[in-house]
């Protein structure tokens, strides 16, 4: 039955509860409260009493009229299926090979997605958004937050089309764009990347057949750095260091000399995390998602040892204690009183005579001492944290005395 309330606003609040059904809605009247409480009122008389002939009859308006879907679902009639009998009787005679290989042009055609799962059937018919919201949700590696960001990007580009449609010409296209726009080719194959891991997980699925993207190639401008600093410049920089400001940047610098720990790794130590009684530290979160263990020379212990803290800050903090310090300004204060230059130095025709200097080099010249004084690469490996010795290879940088020793060497053997 319907009851109808006046509200403290003016309006009127129809409720109907009638077989099981809880119906309500507010209107600026008594009288057209009172109407929709009739009209509903019957259609849950009526509506389980229509026969099939009656039901394909109604049109979408008419439906609407009566109450909508939702009201026909609550009464056990199932618009949908009713509707669409023949289709799904067509579609229940497909074999799960011919399903596979329908266009998103004939399942449209044969009623659409929605048809298709509501007959319980798979297809390859999901929107790039779709697939990257799932990609996502399967995602258990690190930087979750960051991957979003970058997942959206190409969302953002591809968005609600299917993911079937999307070929080798598609992604050219919008690569292109990027390239006339002058963007370097290392950052769209940083984006590239992330797009065909899309892809790649889209092919494990089943979604497509092939990964597009590594059709797209693109020319990568980077640029191997070999930087690395003679002994005489490692002095120069080590004595600005414990000249800077900062009265950690020694410290910091000379770790990442002597332990070819990666900048992030480093910033990230706090005091509780030395291991005072073995000159050691144990890292637990690093780029390549291992965990690895720092040894450090006595010179690091007697700066750690000079600047030790009690409790567990950081021990490379910044003005917010819970952030570490942005030593930019340190650092490059400390590389022009060692004359070293931030900025590649040029010859005449515009070559590059001698390379810019990073705080990452420091890493490159941990890799290329080891490797001087004769250790294996499968040691620098270790030690540098690398997965792969490939990667290890990229840092190892002999210089020319280096290799003159190396020939010489090979010569004595020759005998020549």
């Amino acid at each position: 039955m319907a009851y109808i309330r006046p509200l403290a606003n003016g309006n009127f609040r129809a409720d109907v509860r009638m077989k099981g059904i809880v119906k309500n809605k507010t209107f600026p009247s008594e009288k057209l409260a009172q109407a929709w409480a009739d009209k509903i009122e019957r259609s849950i008389k009526t509506i389980p009493n229509l026969d099939a002939a009656q039901l394909l009859a109604l049109s979408d308006s008419d439906v609407d009229a009566m109450g909508g879907e939702e009201l026909f679902s609550q009464l056990g009639v199932d618009l949908f299926t009713i509707r669409n009998q023949a289709r799904l009787e067509a579609i229940n005679a497909l074999s799960k090979k011919e399903l596979l290989q329908l266009s998103p042009q004939q399942i449209e055609s044969m009623g659409g997605a929605k048809l298709f799962l509501q007959a319980g059937k798979r297809i390859r018919y999901k929107t790039f958004r779709e697939v990257c919201s799932e990609y996502l949700s399967k995602w258990n590696k690190k930087d979750y937050r960051n991957q979003i960001a970058r997942v959206g990007y190409w969302c953002d580009v591809f968005g609600d089309r299917f993911l079937t449609d999307l070929d080798v010409f598609d992604i050219r296209e919008h690569v292109d764009g990027m390239i006339d726009d002058g963007i370097r080719g290392t950052t769209i194959n940083r984006k590239k990347a992330v797009l065909s891991s899309v892809f790649k997980f889209a092919v494990s699925r089943g979604y497509i057949d092939t990964n597009v993207v590594r059709d797209v190639v693109v020319e990568n401008d980077t640029k191997q750095r070999d930087r690395v600093l003679s002994a005489e410049e490692r002095q120069r920089l080590l004595n600005a260091c414990r000249a800077s400001h900062w009265d950690k940047l020694y410290l910091l610098v000379l770790m990442a000399m002597t332990t070819g720990a990666r900048k992030g790794e480093l910033l990230k130590l706090r005091w509780c995390d030395i291991d005072f009684k073995n000159n050691s530290t144990y890292l637990a979160d690093t780029k390549n998602g291992e965990a690895k263990e720092l040894h450090f020379p006595p010179a690091v212990m007697i700066e750690l040892k000079r600047l030790q803290e009690v409790g567990s800050g950081l021990i490379f903090a910044g003005g917010n204690p819970v952030e570490p310090m942005d030593f930019r300004k340190a650092w490059s204060k400390a590389l022009k009183m060692a004359d070293i230059s931030e900025k590649d130095i040029l010859n005449s025709d515009g070559s590059v005579k001698l390379e810019k200097f990073t705080f990452h080099c420091l890493r490159h010249g941990f890799c290329s001492a080891l490797s001087d004084s004769g250790k294996e690469i499968n040691q620098i490996a270790k030690l540098a944290g690398h997965k792969s010795i490939q990667t290890t290879m990229r840092y190892i940088h002999q210089g020319r005395e280096q290799k003159r020793q190396i020939v010489n060497e090979l010569a004595q053997n020759f005998s020549l």
